[in-house]
């Protein structure tokens, strides 16, 4: 963004702000989940695999997908991956950060994507990727690296595939 698109969305912002549109701001993965347990906020920015748990206790909690190509201020989207651009500039800068391969797998498994999902595949099952990647029912239950179960057999990732959801992201976006 240019100086003056920053200064458009903070003023933007800052007005929303004082006519009451935020509860709160969250700066740990905890406090999302637990303002969207609590029933303190209806609609947020929350890393994908933070709705399980406010899904687990019984609270409805999903993600909206933008319906325009270019989202207007305050529309949900999720899109937990770098795009083209960005993800060229960290293979070229640094290599080791971006998630590929074993790494990228294990993200992929919490609702993340990696950097190079071809490299992650070799680390999922054909139902992991059906899931998490293809916008497919799972067959069998969806879990964690950890053993957790994020999803029963039978149900569908919020927002569809991935190629689907990344279609919607702006070209151009770092």
């Amino acid at each position: 963004m240019t100086k003056e698109e920053i200064d458009k969305t903070i003023k933007i912002l800052i007005g929303a702000k004082k006519s009451g549109q935020f509860r709160a701001f969250w700066t740990t993965f905890d406090e999302s989940v637990n303002l969207m347990a609590a029933g303190e906020v209806v609609i947020q920015s929350m890393w994908s695999p933070a709705v399980h748990p406010p899904c687990g206790a019984g609270i409805p909690c999903y993600y909206g997908t933008a319906q325009r190509r270019l989202p207007r201020v305050g529309e949900l989207h999720r899109a937990d991956a770098p795009s083209h651009r960005a993800q060229a500039r960290c293979r070229l800068r640094v290599p080791q950060l971006v998630s590929v391969g074993w790494q990228g797998g294990f993200i992929a498994k919490q609702g993340y994507y990696s950097s190079v999902p071809e490299t992650a595949r070799k680390f999922m099952t054909e139902d992991e990727w059906g899931f998490w990647y293809d916008g497919k029912d799972a067959k069998s239950d969806i879990k964690d690296p950890y053993g957790t179960l994020m999803e029963k057999a039978g149900q569908k990732r919020d927002g569809g595939a991935f190629w689907e959801r990344m279609g919607k992201v702006p070209a151009g976006t770092p």
